[in-house]
């Protein structure tokens, strides 16, 4: 009895990856996408194996052409945010790469009954959802999505969430932050925070939705606080009206005006720190000279100020490439099991602190 064909199945059970790498790594066109080491793995895989693939169904599925939809309820945020900016240049990029291609939706009014709805709604094979927590009824269809849908959401993690999501885990990196800065000396530091809420308008009613990223990066400037044994005072803490520099600017200006400046601020992105570092500089109170300042996100404005911004990394360009990739593999496989990709961030130390 001769011996049977070894099948993807068994490639990427050699390899110790999944049947979708495999496939991915098979594509011509996507192969730049799998990391170096599982290349260098699945090649010796084929090799033991003598796998042998299809050369027509190999070249069905690397010609076959789908459309990726990228969802936001706030369009002007992909234009203002150097956040949304960061991630769309990794989509982008991805799509370029793969030849697919990308529609931008602004999240409509409609209600729809479930998640698999957004698909025949916007007319696409795969959905990247940027700014999920901005719409209560998306949030309502994101909590109910089932995790084999084509479907991955960014950030804004939460421990009972069913479908597929890429997240940095903001909480571990604003404890970072501070860390940083208390191992450069700094004994008083203080937060400029983004809004704890955002506030919709339902119905004519007006409804507050809990901030994940917001919370979460607060709990990290708590506990970092606490780890390093410094002290807090209440006055130190600032809330932004919103996540804009302007907004930063002018809350940044009102701390100056009051007194009583802890020795180093972190902020709660980039565009916080940008137009808080506006306001210090017209004050003269230089940085890190005076007062020294953390950003977060690693936005590219941030790299070119003047002085540049030390700050907190969000992978953002790689999440936004990884994205495409899990949507693409979702589309082929539908796999079951939902794919939550947690990302470390690190500390990008520039001028500023």
């Amino acid at each position: 009895m001769s011996k049977e064909r070894p099948s993807i199945q068994d490639v990427a059970r050699e390899a110790e990856t999944s049947q979708a790498t495999i496939t991915r790594y098979l594509s011509p066109r996507t192969r730049h996408t799998v990391r170096a080491d599982l290349r260098a793995r699945i090649e010796l895989a084929i090799q033991k194996l003598g796998y042998k693939p299809m050369a027509f169904a190999r070249l069905r599925r690397a010609l076959r052409k789908y459309n990726i939809g990228v969802l936001t309820s706030l369009s002007k945020d992909i234009i203002h945010s150097g956040y949304h900016m960061g991630i769309m240049a990794g989509i982008v990029d991805q799509i370029f790469r793969t030849g697919h291609d990308l529609k931008l939706f602004r999240m409509k009014e409609k209600q729809l009954a479930r998640a698999e709805d957004l698909f025949g709604e916007y007319g696409v094979d795969g959905l990247i959802v940027i700014t999920w927590r901005f719409n209560p009824h998306l949030i309502h269809l994101i909590e109910n999505c089932p995790a084999d849908l084509p479907l991955v959401v960014m950030n804004d993690f939460e421990s009972n969430l069913k479908t597929n999501i890429l997240y940095t885990d903001v909480r571990e990196g604003m404890k970072i932050a501070v860390s940083y800065l208390a191992g450069r000396g700094y004994k008083r530091i203080g937060y400029l925070a983004r809004p704890k809420a955002a506030v919709f308008e339902t119905d004519g009613k007006e409804l507050h939705q809990n901030c994940v990223d917001a919370e979460e990066k607060l709990k990290g400037f708590q506990e970092g606080i606490k780890e390093n044994k410094l002290l807090l005072k209440p006055q130190w803490i600032r809330e932004c009206v919103t996540y804009r520099e302007a907004d930063a600017y002018n809350k940044m200006k009102e701390w100056i005006e009051e007194g009583n400046l802890p020795r180093a601020i972190c902020c709660g992105n980039d565009d916080i720190a940008i137009g808080a570092l506006k306001a210090l500089k017209e004050a003269k109170l230089w940085c890190p000279e005076k007062i020294a300042l953390m950003g977060f996100d690693d936005i590219e404005k941030g790299k070119v100020i003047s002085p540049s911004l030390t700050t907190v990394k969000q992978p953002l360009y790689q999440i936004g490439q990884d994205a495409v990739g899990l949507v693409i593999d979702k589309i082929e496989f539908g796999d079951e099991e939902a794919v939550q990709r947690r990302y470390v961030p690190e500390i990008v130390a520039r001028q500023t602190a």
